[in-house]
């Protein structure tokens, strides 16, 4: 059985109710060798789904991450994963203080994945130690949306799907700019960057998706999944 076998097996074993056997499907998976490109996506997604529903679930996901945290030291890769379980878990508490407790070049090293943590918990003033040019930041991120679109050609639903991932993934970077600087009371700033974040962008169309995204926020996630639906149907 390969792992998308494993994995789809573990949803329906889920899904039949057996829980406790779900979750010692969705922990081996987790450590499984061969899994290591769905672990964070959608093996860890199917166990915090499972986490709602069972607490032992939801303890189990907790004593990984605390596993991987006493890890940390000798594997500060390992960063981005606790951050994603946390996410998971919505506990970014736990995030922004084992970040705080992180070496200086771990720190900078994993300083973006921890960001969002850093200002929900509402230390605007570390982030922007991290983020001390948000301007630059946002100017980079157009630039790079700017190359891959002119790599797509959204004639085509491939194309668009890829101009949409590019355009969800430059308006996360944006937001990220946008709070950073609301949450440190510099709101013109914030303004104007949230001018140039359309601005910037080169191509009429993605340029439109950007001040969709902006308008209302999730429109770029709505569109991605009525794009799928339609290439399935």
């Amino acid at each position: 059985m390969d792992i998308v076998q494993r994995l789809e097996s573990a949803w329906q074993t889920h899904a039949d109710g057996h829980f406790d056997a779900a979750l010692q499907e969705y922990s081996a998976l987790f450590d499984a060798a061969d899994a290591a490109s769905l672990r964070l996506s959608y093996v860890l997604a199917a166990w915090a789904k499972l986490a709602e529903e069972y607490l032992p679930a939801r303890h189990a996901l907790v004593a990984l991450r605390d596993r991987l945290s006493a890890e940390l030291p000798a594997a500060p890769e390992l960063f981005h994963d606790i951050r994603v379980i946390n996410d998971k878990l919505g506990d970014l508490q736990n995030t922004y203080h084992l970040f705080q407790r992180l070496p200086e070049a771990q720190a900078q090293q994993n300083a973006r994945a921890a960001l969002p943590s850093i200002m929900a918990c509402g230390d605007f003033e570390l982030a922007r130690r991290y983020l001390p040019h948000p301007e630059h930041h946002l100017s980079l991120a157009a630039m790079q949306l700017n190359e891959l679109k002119n790599k797509t050609n959204v004639l085509t639903a491939e194309g668009m799907a890829e101009l949409l991932a590019d355009v969800f993934n430059y308006t996360t970077e944006v937001a990220l700019v946008l709070d950073l600087l609301n949450g440190c009371g510099d709101t013109a700033a914030a303004a104007i960057a949230r001018q140039q974040a359309v601005s910037l962008v080169q191509a009429p169309e993605a340029r439109a998706c950007v001040q969709a995204e902006l308008d209302a926020p999730g429109t770029t996630l709505d569109a991605m999944v009525e794009l799928q639906n339609s290439v399935t149907a």
